[in-house]
Formats: structure tokens, sequence, C-alpha cells
């Protein structure tokens, strides 16, 4: 913890909040007296910032100059000479504006920095240069940039290969409203093309009608095609197969198209189940092929329970990517199915001694605990404190302490740049001991020192969890495990999809669970979103024959998709159907949380059967589920 007495800081806390919301009073006697205390205090520059921000006049000149100086590159920066800039433009000071911007992603200062640039001496070249670069994307760019954009198409660079460039870019996966403006920069020979991207992006099955492609320009057509084919395949593939075999005897499709869409297509057969995917499999299957490949190819195999020929695929993986623990696994499996005794075992052998998911199989495999090796890391006194008292490492710990975790991490991702490797270790180290997990479990992982168990798997939020798991009957290892896959123990975690907290609920979720009207911002309190997130796993438990393994992948998946993956004739070996999971996301997610649970049940001092009872379990048809301890 950064130096200073405890109840002072408490009473500096205090004067923080107050003065922030008397910025617009700083001349009063009272904002006077309380900026007093403040003094010294680690965050005392955010008031001078917020104050300087409602304030950004040529008066105030010199303090901002003063500010921007002293912090030039910190979370303090940008807010502030953000405010400045857009002061500067307003009151159109150009040599000022000049003088104090700095590279940014906000666009419409971009362009008004390019636009003064060019009423001076710049160089003009470099300016059109990045005015290229700003035009050049899928989307609309802000009105700020017309007159830099006017400026650099009379200057002659607004050619012909851009425009069909940011056509290209628009059409694919880009805004498609942009289409008809650039239909209207291209010469009348080429406007078709903006009208084929156009019909493309509303109705895929457009590209089926090749008599519509004229084979004016190939290379243009191609890349429409090559869009709409790979949306095609995922809505009617014996169409988009179809539809492919007249593109190639109509056009020259050069060798790496062909890959791009053997790929494509053998995904979307691989995940439909379709009799031909194993022909695309083994088309897409060559060795410029990604990972993700040679993983369908692997995994379409094993589900037909072909081992000889799983064996075949993995054979023919290149070297470096046949490495990876996953592949290694599956050999080991394969020799298993096929009586290789003392292949099998010797594979089990090494993978068991990895604190993997795959290493906690092949030790199920071979009826014994997985390994689990921890090698805490240790900093001298002197090391952590020098970080800790470091200024940003001081603002990250007392906006921790406010809870204003956004600021904190923005904080504390700048103090990342300012250290060495080692500092960063003992960084990682140093916010565990403040129980900022989720900066520590991400500190560990970006220096790739792995070996320091407690401190990636902490027992965060442990009364919570443990009592929200008895009291809903569900093993509390798995809901740590959950809660460290969803957040990270990240308390104001929020996703794309709107849920929230440490076990990422929803909170149709939680109402649901409720049977009531609940706020979401409920979920944010640990205690509340563990009881819901509990909750829910019990309820998925039962949806699920009491299965833990399908209940994980319900919470990722839904529950209702996650039956429909279920085969309903043959049984198929546990292992298998999670290695064959359609979603990628999901998979992997059901690897983690198994592997993490296996963890967490050694830190509760569990014993834990989890993964030689998964090692003989068998799923669908009319085999019965087996319950895991």
């Amino acid at each position: 913890m950064p130096d200073g007495n405890s109840d002072e800081l408490a009473h500096q806390r205090n004067v923080y909040k107050a003065l922030e919301n008397m910025v617009a009073k700083p001349n009063s006697a009272e904002y006077r007296r309380l900026r007093e205390q403040l003094h010294g205090y680690a965050l005392e520059p955010y008031i001078e910032q917020i104050t300087l921000k409602r304030y950004p006049y040529l008066a105030n000149q010199q303090k901002i100059d003063d500010f921007l100086t002293k912090y030039e590159g910190t979370p303090l920066d940008r807010p502030l000479r953000h405010k400045w800039l857009e002061y500067l433009k307003k009151k159109d000071l150009p040599e000022l504006y000049l003088e104090y911007f700095s590279p940014t992603a906000n666009v419409e200062l971009t362009c008004q920095y390019l636009a003064y640039q060019l009423q001076g001496e710049s160089n003009q070249q470099q300016v059109f240069e990045q005015a290229s670069k700003l035009w050049v994307v899928g989307r609309s760019q802000p009105n700020e940039c017309d007159p830099v954009f006017d400026a650099w198409q009379k200057a002659g660079y607004r050619t012909e290969d851009k425009v069909l460039a940011r056509m290209q870019l628009a059409g694919n996966g880009g805004n498609q409203t942009l289409l008809p403006y650039l239909k209207t920069l291209l010469p009348k020979s080429k406007q078709y093309l903006a009208d084929l991207w156009l019909s493309v992006r509303r109705s895929p099955s457009f590209v089926s009608r090749l008599s519509r492609f004229p084979q004016k320009y190939p290379e243009h057509e191609m890349d429409i095609l090559q869009y709409g084919l790979g949306r095609l395949v995922w809505r009617d593939e014996e169409l988009a197969l179809k539809t492919w075999q007249g593109v190639l005897k109509r056009y020259q499709v050069n060798p790496l198209r062909q890959r791009e869409m053997a790929s494509k297509f053998a995904i979307a057969l691989t995940i439909d189940e379709h009799p031909k995917a194993e022909e695309w499999l083994e088309k897409a299957n060559h060795q410029q092929a990604d990972d993700q490949i040679f993983r369908w190819h692997l995994a379409h195999v094993l589900k037909s329970g072909d081992w000889q020929h799983a064996l075949d695929v993995i054979d023919a993986i290149p070297k470096k990517a046949s490495q990876d623990l996953s592949f290694r696994y599956w050999q080991a499996r394969a020799f298993e199915q096929l009586n290789a005794v003392d292949n099998a075992q010797a594979g089990y052998d090494l993978l068991s001694k990895q604190r993997h998911y795959y290493g906690f199989l092949a030790s199920g495999k071979l009826s014994k605990s997985p390994t689990i090796v921890d090698r805490p890391l240790e900093f001298d006194p002197q090391t952590l404190a020098q970080i800790a008292n470091m200024p940003a490492a001081k603002r990250a710990y007392e906006f921790l302490q406010l809870e204003r975790f956004t600021q904190a991490r923005r904080e504390w991702f700048y103090l990342q740049s300012q250290l060495t490797e080692e500092q960063k270790l003992a960084s990682a180290v140093l916010a565990d001991s403040w129980q900022w997990h989720d900066r520590a479990i991400y500190g560990f992982s970006t220096t790739g020192y792995l070996d320091d168990i407690k401190r990636r798997f902490p027992m965060a939020y442990r009364t919570e969890l443990q009592n929200h798991s008895e009291a809903n009957q569900v093993d509390p290892a798995w809901a740590f495990a959950i809660a460290r896959r969803e957040s990270s123990f990240m308390t104001d975690a929020n996703s794309s999809a709107g849920a929230r907290g440490l076990m990422q609920l929803l909170p149709g979720t939680a109402r649901y669970l409720a049977k009531k009207r609940i706020r979401s911002n409920v979920l944010y309190n640990p205690d509340t979103n563990a009881e819901f997130g509990t909750q829910y796993l019990r309820y998925l438990l039962d949806k699920m024959d009491n299965n833990p393994v399908l209940a994980t992948a319900s919470y990722n998946a839904g529950w209702r998709r996650v039956q429909k993956w279920i085969p309903k004739d043959n049984a198929m070996p546990m292992d298998v159907w999670i290695e064959t999971i359609p979603f990628k996301e999901t998979r992997n997610y059901v690897k983690a949380v198994l592997a993490y649970r296996q963890i967490y049940a050694q830190q509760l001092g569990q014993p834990s059967t989890l993964f030689t009872e998964l090692a003989k379990m068998q799923l669908g048809g009319n085999e019965q589920l087996i319950e895991l301890n």
C-alpha cells in the first residue's frame, strides 16, 4: 500500500469527492479551503484537470500548458488536451492548435489538425498521405474532414484505386450506405461493381445467378463473389457449392482465393455435418492452412469415430502445429482406441505433467491426480514499495479505494508502460496484495509467468461464493471457476451483450430467477451477483440432468442450444463431445472452466475425481449421464 496515514487518506478521499462537485465555483472560499487540505494527495491533479477542462480559456493557457507538460502521456493528459483543442478550434487559433496537438484516435481533431497544416507551410504530400489513410475506410467520416478531403481530391489523390479500395471495405462488412456515394466517383464502366456489392449485401443468394456478373473486371467481381459465397454457405450449402463450381468454370481463380474458399466451406459444412464436409476439409488441409482448419478436420474425424483417420490427420499436421497439447492428447487417445497401449501410455504420461485441460484429461486416463505445481513469486518489500510509490500506482490505488475501477485500470495500464519486465511481475504481486485480482491475473498472463497459482486463481469473494454455492447446492470450486473465467473477479465487468458483474449475469436472467423486477446495477454487487449466479448454475444443472459439463456449456451458450448438440443416436465420449462443440467460444470456455474447477478444488482442499470420471463419460444415445462429484 502507498505510504500515508490511513485517517488522513480517508479524509482526503472525502475531500476529493466533495471538490469534484465544486468545480463550478473554483474561486469560492470553501473550494480554496478544501484544495488546501488536498495538498499532496495522489488524485489532486484530477481536481486541477477537471477544473481546467471546465474553463479551457486563453486566460488559463499557462496553467493548461504547465499541466499538459507535467502529465504528458498519462491518463491525465488526453481529456484536458482534447477540451483545449476543441476550444482552440472554436476560436480558430491555428498556431496554438498545431502547437498543442498530439496524435489521437479522435478523427475530428485529427482532420482539423490536417486542415490547419494545409493553411501553413507544412509538407502537403505528408498531409495528403495522412488524409488518404483517413479516407480509405469502410465507414463515413465526420463532416470536419470534408475540407481536408476536398483539398486532397483537388490535388489528385482520390484515385480510382482508392475509390475501389474503399468500396471493398464498405462492401465487405463495412457501412453499405457508403456504396451509392462511391458509385458516383467511379467511371461508368465500373459503377456496376457498387450495384453488385449492394445486391450481395442485401441478399447473399444474389451471387447464385452468375449471369449478373459480366466478367468485365474479374478480380473485383471475385471479391464480391467470395464475400457473398462466404455468407451463402451458412444459409444454403448446396446452392453455395453449386455456385462455386460455376465460378471456377467462368473465372481464373488464383490458388490463394481457392484456399480461402475451401477453408470457409470446410468449416461451415463441418459444423452443419454436411456429407461433403470431409471432402472440403481435405481441400482446406494444406501446409499453409491455419490451426483452425486442422482442429476442425480432427474434430470431424473424432465425431465419426474413425480413430485411424484421426491419427492420419494428426500426422499430416505441420510439425510446429502438431506440438500443441490438444493434438498430442488426441494422438495418445487414438493410440488407446487402436490398442497401441504403450504409445498411448507414453503420450498420456508426458501430457499428465502439464497444468492444462489436456494434461488433466491425460491424468484422468491414467486414473491419477492432476499435476498442479504452484511456484509463487517473491519480491522484497523495497521493490514492491518502489512501485507502489510511483505516482501512477498511487493514483491507481486511490481510484481503487474509491471504487472508480475504470480510472484505476487506466492508471495501471499507463504504469505498466513505465516498468521493466521484472517490475511488471512485481506489479502483479503488488496488485494481488491490494486484492485487485483482475489486474494481478492480467499481469501474470501478459508477462507469461503462469506458475503462481494462488495469485492467478485467487479465492476472491470467498464468503459470497461459498455461502451461495452451499445454499444452492452447487460445487463452490465450479462457482469460483465460472467467476474466474467470466470476469477474472472484476466486479464492474460489463459485456457487449449486457452481462454484468462477477459471474456475468444478464439482467433478464436475474429477473427470471428473482421472479420480480430488479435494477440491473445491483448485479455489480458481488454478493448479489454470486447469489443469482449460483442460483443459475443450480437451474442449469436441473435442466441438464445434473451434468455440470453440459451445465457449463449452457452457462455460455444457453441450455436450449446445448440440448440440440447432444447426440441423439449413438453415444459419444464426453471428451470427444467437448472437442466437437460447434461454437469455438463455448468449446474453449468449457475446457477452461473444467481446468479451473480442478485447480479450485485443490485450493479448497476438496478431493476431486472430475477428470477421472470425465475420461469415462459417455453422452447421448441410450447412455445415462454420469454425475460428477
